[in-house]
Parts: structure tokens; sequence; C-alpha cells
């Protein structure tokens, strides 16, 4: 892989107006780095090298820090004056905890400075893995587990935890909303990886910061962002494909990139073809499991001032008529599509810098998010189709202020405001006397949630020792007129904290241990549900419901040498007050359409805990190996079973070999181990029971190839896929795993 490497250059200064120029060179030849993006921290404020590998930033504040990110090259700090400067860069081929981390503190921190365990997936991990999806990209990243209902979705399982219990984000913005489901979902899927610069994943609560839904983590995707050129101004474009074997992928994306001195744009479209999944060994093809997906993005930078950048964004992804595999082949159903599957997001956001210590930045973003969930259904032998579709339009309001109280003190406080509004309907057509007849859609039409919070996060240090600790005081109104099923207004509160120590034992080794508390609210998708959501269970409108909350605590330690660097993180996390379905009547029966009647229920208490471990080893200037391992065991404490979708152990290793040209090689082997802990709940599931052997979830073991290099202006990617050709399914998906298979990507810089 090629690395990104990064490093913080401290601009020198007393007051505003300082003028910055240099020059940055390759150690080795001496020869100038073009592109190297230098990014001045806690803003969008950044250029990018010119052909000479100069830059110049000009009115900084004396509390200005640049970031510089390039392919290839690993950091070295410098702290240099408004003086020009030759900054020389030194090649490298591992990370050794160099990279930047936004999402584990809200603003960007060094991830070896940090107590966190944080997953990333950056630009070079996802140009070199070139993975179909964004779900996809994370399969084999340490700490988490992709499940897969079907081709289109993709929910990712943190700490034993998904769905509505994970949080997605995008730019900073919540995705999950007022009808985000508990269990497998397919949101992450609605983002083009193409638009994507990096995956952030917390592992583990991020209440205190991001509010409801963080009990599992949060999984953050950042946008890429055109730069602004020091002088003059360019134009730039990308056209970049892939096709992979037997039909299962054809894809185009298109861009366009504006830099100028005071404004930057960037806007791209893109159009997706895939076919049916070929799966492993004797499993064959699975029909159906393809459909297309069309997407489109745009963001552009106006600087304002000196200091201030004004961001406004849109991103548009659009899946159509993506089957419901394990419905229409064990479920009963002659069609079972999502149709469409729409994300929309827009928003503005301003942001500046000052010399003020209490406002050291300041970040002010509104935004709308549109989700669009249409469903289509019609039973074997039926003459009547189901439509369905649930609207959520969600409105934001963030303003966050950083500040930097001290040289060992820093702050991260805001205020945050979100809004949904539901608008939920469904009609039957029946085929036979060609009449079409309204019917009570999935939740009731009109329904509305809001959130309101205020949180603080602080971070300093006590000689050697680090100490953050943060708050959070959230309040949530659901207000749900059903006609029905009786109207509801619930409005609870959470108050959340948390406190983390880290200190070093020596120059090498960091040791950690904190803990934290946590909450889910209540949501449109826990109260007013009415409507099939497994082959076997039927879901009726809940009242009265409560938040869950979450108490946890972790210890572990990280090294970071020359050579090596590696994290090992042991967790207990214990789950209350927890959502659950129980048994329940409609109309005096307790079944509908042959399912059971369900109803949800604050009844159940779970203990979660487990280990993960990462390691990269420069075994030469041009080689490293890496790895990781994750183990997860789940409890349901009142019912005294297992956790239902605990995935069992897991991980990956791999080799990668980078040549001074540009030429590149990896290999990664990635397994599971079998999984014997199932839950009730898992051995009536269609998805996984029909891949059970003698009551037990398969082990399984794949080897991934990956290979490219990058001429000029053209870049080659090879990849191939599950060489062993292995027939399984990953734990809880609905869809069997690719087989053996070949992938090409090909992108040309204009």
């Amino acid at each position: 892989m090629n690395k990104i490497c990064l490093f913080f250059l401290v601009v020198s200064g007393n007051v505003l107006g300082q003028s910055v120029r240099a020059t940055v060179t390759d150690l080795q030849t001496g020869l100038p780095i073009p592109g190297v993006t230098v990014k001045v921290l806690s803003s969008n404020l950044a250029t990018i090298t010119d052909d000479e590998g100069g830059f110049i930033f000009s009115d900084l504040p004396s509390t200005a820090s640049l970031l510089f990110s390039a392919v290839g090259y690993e950091s070295t700090g410098r702290v240099f004056s408004d003086s020009l400067a030759d900054i020389r860069m030194q090649r490298s081929s591992v990370y050794l905890n160099t990279d930047i981390t936004i999402t584990a503190r809200r603003y960007e921190a060094k991830r070896d400075d940090i107590s966190e365990g944080v997953t990333m997936a950056d630009s070079r991990e996802l140009q070199e893995t070139s993975a179909r999806s964004t779900p996809e990209a994370l399969m084999g990243t340490t700490g988490i587990w992709v499940q897969k209902t079907n081709h289109g979705s993709g929910s990712p399982i943190i700490r034993g935890l998904m769905g509505n219990q994970v949080l997605l984000m995008v730019d900073g913005i919540r995705m999950n909303n007022a009808t985000y489901r508990y269990g497998p979902n397919q949101y992450l899927s609605t983002i083009d990886p193409g638009l994507i610069e990096r995956i952030e994943a917390i592992r583990g609560n991020g209440s205190v910061l991001y509010g409801s839904d963080a009990l599992g983590g949060v999984v953050q995707v950042l946008s890429r962002t055109p730069h602004f050129q020091s002088e003059g101004n360019e134009m730039h474009g990308l056209v970049s494909g892939k096709w992979m074997s037997e039909g299962m992928e054809r894809s185009l994306r298109s861009e366009l990139q504006f830099s100028g001195e005071k404004i930057a744009a960037l806007a791209a479209f893109s159009k997706r073809q895939f076919g049916d999944i070929v799966a492993g060994g004797s499993f064959g093809t699975l029909d159906p499991t393809g459909y297309d997906e069309v997407a489109g993005d745009a963001k552009v930078l106006v600087k304002t001032g000196t200091t201030g950048v004004l961001t406004a964004a849109w991103q548009q992804h659009q899946q159509n008529a993506v089957p419901r595999y394990d419905q229409v082949i064990q479920g009963g159903y002659a069609l079972y599509n999502f149709d469409p599957q729409l994300r929309q997001l827009g928003y503005l956001r301003w942001e500046t810098f000052t010399d003020n210590p209490l406002v050291n930045s300041i970040e002010i973003t509104g935004g709308i998010n549109r989700s669009v969930e249409g469903i289509q259904s019609q039973k074997i032998g039926s003459t009547e189709i189901k439509d369905q579709k649930d609207v959520v339009s969600t409105f934001n309001a963030v303003a966050e202020v950083h500040s930097r109280l001290s040289k060992s003190w820093e702050a991260q406080s805001g205020v945050e405001w979100y809004y949904d509004l539901v608008d939920s309907e469904a009609k039957i057509y029946n085929i036979a006397d060609q009449e079409e007849t309204a019917v009570r859609g999935s939740y009731a039409d009109d329904a509305t949630a809001s959130s309101m919070a205020i949180f603080s996060s602080h971070s300093f240090n006590v000689k050697k020792l680090n100490i953050s600790a943060g708050a959070r005081f959230n309040t949530v109104s659901l207000s749900v007129k059903d006609q029905t099923f009786g109207d509801q207004r619930i409005k609870p509160a959470a108050l959340v904290a948390n406190v983390r120590f880290a200190w070093p034992i020596d120059h090498r080794y960091r040791a950690f241990v904190g803990g934290n508390t946590g909450f889910r609210a209540p949501n449109v998708d826990d109260v007013s549900k009415f409507g099939a959501v497994e082959s076997t269970v039927f879901e009726i409108p809940s009242e009265n419901l409560s938040p869950e909350k979450s108490r946890s605590i972790e210890a572990g330690i990280k090294l970071n040498a020359k050579e090596f660097s590696g994290s090992l993180t042991a967790y207990r996390t214990a789950l209350s007050d927890l959502i659950d379905r129980m048994p329940a009547t409609y109309q005096g029966m307790d079944t509908i359409e042959s399912r059971r009647v369900y109803q949800k229920q604050n009844v159940s208490e779970s203990l979660l805990k487990g280990f993960e471990a990462e390691g990269t080893f420069n075994l030469f200037s041009q080689v490293s190996v890496y790895g990781n391992v994750t183990y997860t065991y789940g409890k349901n404490v009142s019912k005294d079973e297992p956790m239902r979708r605990i995935p069992p152990l897991f991980g990956k290793v791999g080799i990668r070999y980078q040549h001074a040209k540009g030429f590149w090689f990896r290999a990664d082997y990635i397994a599971a181990g079998a999984q014997r802990r199932l839950a009730p709940g898992d051995l009536s599931d269609a998805r996984i029971s029909v891949r059970l052997k003698d009551g037990i979830m398969p082990s399984w073991n794949i080897l991934n190839v990956y290979t490219g290099f990058s001429y000029k202006f053209l870049t080659l990617t090879v990849s191939g896929q599950n060489l062993f050709d292995e027939a399984y399914r990953v734990y809880a998906s609905g869809v069997d795993a690719y087989g053996r298979s070949l992938s090409i990507s090909l992108a040309g810089k204009f």
C-alpha cells in the first residue's frame, strides 16, 4: 500500500497576518514533491504543492498548525517562520501510528496520542482494495464485522452491536434517523465509495461526543475535499472505471475539480451495474442479487476573509430494484425489492480560527438529510403487490468550538439540534381486478422526532499523565399521531459522561484505561412499526419506551516503535433497559400472515466483553506485514442465553511490497472461526439456519491478492478475491460471499 503520512508543523509567530512559504522535497533524491496536501488543522483551509513542490499560505494566526499529507512518505516535524523553508519528506511503507483521526475527538489528533480504539480505511486502502461498496471497504478491518442481508446492504457490527446501536455519520452529520432499525440494514451502502477520502470508526461508546445510537461505536465517512491553489487557477479531471469477472460489476465515475486562490470546487457522477453474485465452491450464482445504482456529489469551498472557509456540499445516491435474496429463495416471495433506496445530503458549513485560546476555531453547520426507502413485495401465488414507501427528512444545526486553553489542555464543546419528519405510506395493487387500495404504512404518517444536546470534552496533561473527560446532556422529543393504535408523545433525556487515563510506560509503550456511559433514545421504528420484519416476526407498535443504557470500561496498551506499531484493547460493556421484542397479540390474534406477533418493550439486560489487537511491522524499507484479531462474547443476561448475531473470532494477516517507482503488491489472508454460541433467534433466522452444519456456523478462510502501479496520469489496480474459491457465508448475512473472482480498476487524470 502507498502510505499517506501526516505530520504537524507549528506555525511560529505572534500576530495575525503571518505568511508561510515553503518547498517540499524528497529526502533521498532532493526532488520536489508536487501534490502534497497542506491543510490548516481544525478547518477546511488547505492547498496543495505545485509542480516545484512549493506552497504559500498568507495571513495565518499564530495558533495555526498545518497538516501535511503525501502518498508514500513518512513524517518529520519542523517549526518554521515566515521565511522560505525546505521541508524534506522520507518514503515509507507503513503507518506506524502517524495517521490522524478526527472522529475520536471531533478535531484532528494523532492516532497514537489518543487512547480510543480507532479503525481507519484511508484513500490508499480504498484505492488498493477497490471495494465494491462502502460496507465492503470495512471488511477485514480491526474490530468491525460486516453483515450483508442482501447484496445492496452492509451493516457494521462493532463490539457485538449493530443497526441503530451503531451511529453512522457523513462529514460530521448523523445518518441515523427516526426509522433506523435494530439489526441488519442497508444504510451504509448508500454512500458511493468513489466520494470517500477515508472512513474512521470509533470502537466503543461515542455517546458523549455524538449522542444517541453510539452504544457500539461510530462509523464516519469523510468525503473528498477540493483544495485551493496558492497562485492562479487550475482545472483537473479524473475518469475511473472498474470491471469484475462474471459480470458482477461494471462501474464508471467521472470527476472535475477546480482549484483557485479563493474558490475550490469538485463535482462527480457515477453509474454502476452489479450482476448476480457468483459464490464460491458449489454455491453457484445467487439469483436474484444484482441491481444498479447512480450517484452524484459536489462540494464548493469559498474563502471568507483570511482564515474563514464556507463549504457547500451535496450528495445523492440511489439504488434501484435491490432484491432481498433470502426472502425470494426462502421467505415465500415471488418479488421482494428495495426500490428505490435513496440518500440525499446537503449542508452549509462555515469555519474559521482565531488567536483567542478560548475560541481557537469555530464551526457552524446546517443541513438536510433525506432518505427514501421503498419496498415492493409479492407473495408466491398471490395476485397482490404491496408497495411501501418511507421518507424521512432530517434537518440539523450544529455549532462547536475548539479551545486551546494551554499547551497541555484542549477542549471541544458544542450544541446540536436534529429534527426528523417521517412520511410513511403503503398501497396494495391487485393484478387480477386492477384495483389499488391504500393501507397503513410501516409507521404512523407525519411522526416527528427531535433532539437537542449540549456537550463538552476535554483533554489535558498532568505531567506525563493524559486525562480526557467529557459530558453531554441530551433531550429527545418523539411525537406519533396514530388513528389505529393511539397517539404517543415521549420526552426522554439523558446525561452521559466519560473519563480516560493514558500514561507512557516509556517512549514506546502507552497504557490506557477508561470508562463511559451511553444511551440510545427510542425512535419512531421502536414505537410505531407495523409489519413483517423477519420471516417469523410481525411487529406491532409499542408504548412507554425509555432509552437503552450502557456502562463500559476498557483498558489496553499501545506500542509505537521505529519498526513496529500495535495495540491491544480489552473491554466490558453492560447494557440495561434494552428494547427487545416480546410476544403480543393484535385484535386477539397472536399470528398475522403466518408470523408471530411481537411488541417492543424495555425488558433486557446484556453483557458484552472481548478484545481487539492489531499490529504493523516494517520488515524492510519496502516490505511490511500487518494483522489484526477480534473476539466478542455476548450474553443476554435476562434470558440466560447468547446474544444474537455475535461475530465469531475473526482476523486478518497480510504482507505488502512497495517498489520505489510506484509498483506495489499485497496479499491478505482473512479468516473467521466457527460460531457455536447461537441464540434461539439465530437458529430460527433463515439467513443463518440455511448454512448451519450440526447447529454450528462453519469457519472459513480466504486469500485475496492486490497489485497495481501508477505511470504518469494512469493508475491500474488488479485484484483477485477468494483464490481458494471457498464456499462460505459471513455469519448473520443473507447472501453468500464471492467465489474466485478477478477485478480490474483503471483511473486516468487530466
